[in-house]
């Protein structure tokens, strides 16, 4: 049971690192006509990227078995997540 899970939470960080590579190498090809579409791209990137914190932090890690660390660490990834997002968005404004 635990070697399937682990093999599931490896298979979804395959996809969506995937997903992050496509997004970013259509941002890079110059597909992008505009500033906000350049944000959004960024702003899906950085979430895909919390998700995936998200996974290895409870899968492989294993805090999804104890609820006070799983707490915790969400809240410090989330507000990490926040800030780098801040920072990522306040030069485009």
């Amino acid at each position: 049971m635990q070697k399937t899970r682990l093999i599931q939470a490896w298979l979804a960080l395959m996809v969506l690192s995937s997903i992050s590579t496509g997004v970013a190498v259509f941002i890079d090809r110059g597909h992008v006509a505009s500033t906000a579409t350049t944000a959004i791209a960024g702003v899906v990137i950085l979430l895909l990227s919390l998700i995936k914190g998200r996974i290895i932090l409870s899968r492989y890690l294993g805090l999804e078995n104890t609820r006070f660390w799983r707490r915790g660490f969400n809240f410090a990834l989330g507000s990490f997540s926040v800030l780098l997002l801040g920072l990522y968005l306040v030069p485009m404004s």
